[in-house]
């Protein structure tokens, strides 16, 4: 029987060390270091690397997150292995085994007190060591860990080393090799707020109230005696102080004390999706007069309710998940996951119309979880994709057993303090999920989180449906659909109290998922595989999913090419459609034509005689009127709009008009003789011309137009500029042809260096580091990351036959 349950997820977010937060001036062997930079590192092996005394001066120096798996080899030649015993799973990159080595500098009081390194994700079996000693292993590559080195480190310099073993087959996508996040060292007051951070929960938020309730866990290694003080404030966005609150903890030699505190905030500015307000936490800890730790982070006041009657309500208001899945690589740095690649990501999404994200099939990075807190995109967050039974042979299930508590506490400490986070997912498409063990392992989980955190429901994917998933789903609050809409009307009558949503759906068939959702108040959203593209499942996107997770397509494929946004950013047909179907009046028109050779340079679709699934495969259409050979032939137009009537035009001569709707499923075709000139579709709306989008045909490339994402970035050595180079004609026309191969070379001097390049191509294997790229679609995309050093960043592309261009950044 289905248990009916209504979910109260309460906001929680709070201040960790590992984000803090130095102490107050004067206080007492505290300090959080960012431990990013100055790693030496090697893809090598070899006895006693971990020793203190190894001589790693010849090693390259890099900064972390690194990704080894996406560079040149040391000889030069591309990352790509056409047998590497992945596949086109992992898009014929192989995985490594990688060395990471730096010293730590600590002072005599800093090294007498609790010192900890905090690794974000290390992908993956990872070993630490500290001056030769060993500290600890970690299995998985997407969760964090800490390695403690309390009482095993020494005034001066300390050499940690990081051993990386990738061994494949491994993961169905690509996963990369090396220290893929942030990494942070603490050295910590024997008495200090728990590393994690307090919870802060808002029982109440109204537009009148909001309640604040905070609950903070104090650390006492050493069995401290006497009174501290904890004062904790809550700050609003502008900076003013809204409440404080001071407490008194009595240090009774107990190892772990728990502080409460509660405020309230009026006429509170609540957290949405489309005003994503955040206040902040500020704690100090203090004893005898002194500072000994702080903390410092934003949270945000909302509430969000979730049941099978009115679905998602947040702060009491209806709101559908306008969804998309995201995997963590970024493309033309991999797997690393610096900042500002996964903040990218997610404002593309957003601007693109989504207001839900799923990071599948792992845990996300803190970057993308505090982008999604900053943008307002709701979260749903996912620990894994294997349990006990493999679907790769060196995946996750071999640690599976002995590892998942400590891993799902991992991202629950990690995210749980998210306002965007509404929800916890335990596994996609578990092989065990129609077997009395697959019951038992998903009720275990859930109990297990709803231990952590109560104030958010927990859900699981299957691909599975009807009585043999339904003890699976009952496990859990919230059941997670991949590609079954036509089981939705029948479940929501056979088992009414259940909550459902597409975890993962077909691009191609996008109505027939947000049709349900709109309809049944059950089907609280839908979340498309995916929303932007990716490396690895080489292909789905364009051939189709063939048996067997290796043996996708066979090389030179390496994306999966079904996302509705680009590797490099840029979004593809099928994001506008999405865009307009959902109705955001944002784009309410657009026009796409078919490549009447369908792909032009890439492979025909057909590689396989019988793929196993072709779902996926979106129309091969393209934002282009240039259609050199073509002339006079019939080219199929696809529109897409809102209005209730849309007409075509061709060089100011009408082509047609045709009505359209819900019942057209927002589209329309025409048939249209080629012919070069302007292309323009126009929307009406009353009989009034509302809206047109237009395509124009473009001349010979004449020149090279250079556009930067951001003017100015942090000189951090972290933050991130991404450099657009499009082919032009003489008249500035951007030039988008399948077939153009223009070699493009980039060049960066000053306070900045190339992080990456990448055009999107599927088949095309290129160097991602050495700055010379082919374009695609009359695209490149270049990563430049700035150095520690304040000043100018100079990137230059060169082309043959094409004027050098150049676009200056500044790193300050």
């Amino acid at each position: 029987m289905t248990v009916f349950r209504t979910f109260f997820v309460a906001l929680i977010f709070a201040c960790t060390s590992l984000t803090a937060c130095a102490a107050e001036p004067g206080a007492t062997n505290t300090l959080t270091q960012d431990l990013s930079h100055d790693w030496r590192f090697a893809l090598t092996e070899a006895d006693g690397i971990e020793r203190e005394a190894f001589d790693d001066s010849d090693w390259r120096v890099v900064t972390v997150p690194h990704d080894a798996g996406i560079e040149d080899r040391p000889d030069g030649s591309l990352p790509f292995d056409p047998d590497t015993a992945t596949g086109s799973a992992s898009g014929y990159l192989p995985g490594q085994t990688a060395w990471y080595r730096r010293t730590i500098d600590l002072s005599e009081k800093q090294a007498g007190g609790i010192v900890i390194v905090r690794f974000e994700a290390v992908y993956m079996d990872s070993q630490i060591w500290v001056n030769g000693a060993y500290v600890r292993n970690h299995n998985y590559g997407y969760t964090s860990f800490d390695a403690d080195l309390t009482g095993m480190v020494k005034p001066g310099e300390n050499i940690l080393s990081v051993r990386v073993q990738h061994e494949d087959p491994a993961s169905r996508w690509y996963a990369g090799t090396g220290i893929i996040r942030p990494v942070t060292m603490m050295a910590l007051n024997p008495v200090h707020i728990g590393t994690y951070g307090p919870t802060i929960v808002t029982p109440i938020a109204t537009a009148e109230t909001g309640r604040v309730n905070v609950t903070t866990p104090i650390r006492n290694k050493r069995g401290e005696q006497g009174n501290s003080t904890l004062k904790t404030s809550v700050i609003d966005a502008e900076g003013n102080v809204v409440s404080v609150n001071e407490v008194s903890v009595n240090l009774d030699g107990s190892d772990d004390l728990t502080v409460t505190q509660g405020f309230d905030v009026e006429r509170p500015n609540l957290w949405s999706t489309d005003t994503p307000y955040l206040y902040r936490i500020q704690q100090a800890l203090i004893m005898n007069g002194k500072t000994i730790d702080t903390s410092d982070q934003h949270f945000g006041i909302r509430t969000v309710t979730i049941d099978s009657k009115n679905g998602v309500l947040l702060n009491g208001n209806p709101i559908l998940l306008k969804g998309g899945n995201i995997h963590h690589d970024n493309y033309m740095i991999g797997g690393a996951g610096a900042t500002r690649a996964d903040v990218r990501k997610l404002e593309l999404m957003k601007d693109a119309g989504y207001n839900s994200v799923r990071n599948a099939h792992n845990p996300a990075s803190k970057a993308t979880l505090e982008a999604a807190d900053r943008l307002g995109l709701l979260f749903i967050n996912e620990t894994f994709d294997a349990w006990s039974v493999p679907k790769m042979e060196r995946d996750y299930s071999r640690f599976f057993t002995a590892d998942w508590k400590a891993d799902t506490r991992s991202m629950i400490m990690t995210s749980r303090n998210s306002p965007s986070l509404i929800m916890y997912s335990i596994g996609n498409e578990i092989p065990e999920q129609n077997t009395p063990k697959g019951v038992k392992l998903a009720k275990m989980q859930a109990e297990y989180v709803r231990e952590l955190d109560p104030t958010r429901p927990v859900t699981v994917v299957a691909n599975s449906e009807g009585p043999k998933i339904t003890p699976y789903f009952d496990a859990v609050d919230i059941a997670g659909y991949n590609y079954r809409p036509h089981y939705y009307i029948r479940d929501s009558i056979e088992y009414p109290d259940r909550v459902m949503y597409g975890a993962e759906s077909y691009s191609a068939s996008a109505f027939e998922y947000w049709d349900h959702a709109e309809k049944l108040p059950a089907v609280i959203g839908d979340f498309v595989w995916t929303s932007v593209d990716y490396l690895g499942e080489a292909s789905i996107g364009w051939t189709g999913y063939s048996n067997g997770y290796e043996k996708l397509a066979p090389y030179p494929w390496h994306l999966a090419y079904c996302g509705e946004i680009d590797v490099t950013g840029y979004r593809r047909p099928q994001s506008y459609y999405r865009e307009i179907m959902w109705k955001t009046g944002k784009t309410r028109i657009a026009a796409f034509v078919k490549h009447p050779a369908e792909g032009g340079a890439l492979p025909d679709r057909d590689i396989f005689p019988k793929p196993a699934y072709r779902e996926w495969v979106l129309p091969d259409v393209h934002p282009s009127w240039t259609w050199d050979g073509h002339e006079g032939q019939p080219l199929q137009v696809e529109v897409y709009s809102e209005f209730e009537d849309v007409e075509l035009f061709l060089n100011g001569e009408s082509v047609g008009r045709k009505a359209m709707g819900y019942d057209t499923e927002y589209k329309a075709e025409f048939t249209v003789n080629y012919a070069p000139g302007v292309l323009t579709a126009v929307g009406y709306e009353n009989g009034e011309k509302a809206a047109e989008w237009t395509l124009e045909t473009a001349g010979d490339p004449a020149s090279v137009q250079l556009t930067v994402d951001r003017n100015t970035i942090d000189a951090d050595g972290h933050d991130l500029a991404y450099i657009t180079a499009e082919l032009v004609d003489a008249q500035g026309r951007k030039i988008y042809d399948p077939n153009d191969d223009a070699l493009l070379s980039f060049f960066v001097s000053g306070a900045g260096d190339l992080a990456g390049v990448g055009n999107g191509n599927p088949v095309k294997p290129e160097s991602f580091t050495s700055g010379d790229r082919t374009t695609f679609n009359g695209r490149v995309v270049a990563v430049v990351r700035s150095t520690r050093q304040s000043g100018n960043i100079t990137v230059r592309v060169a082309s043959n036959g094409l004027p050098t261009k150049t676009v200056t950044i500044k790193s300050q």
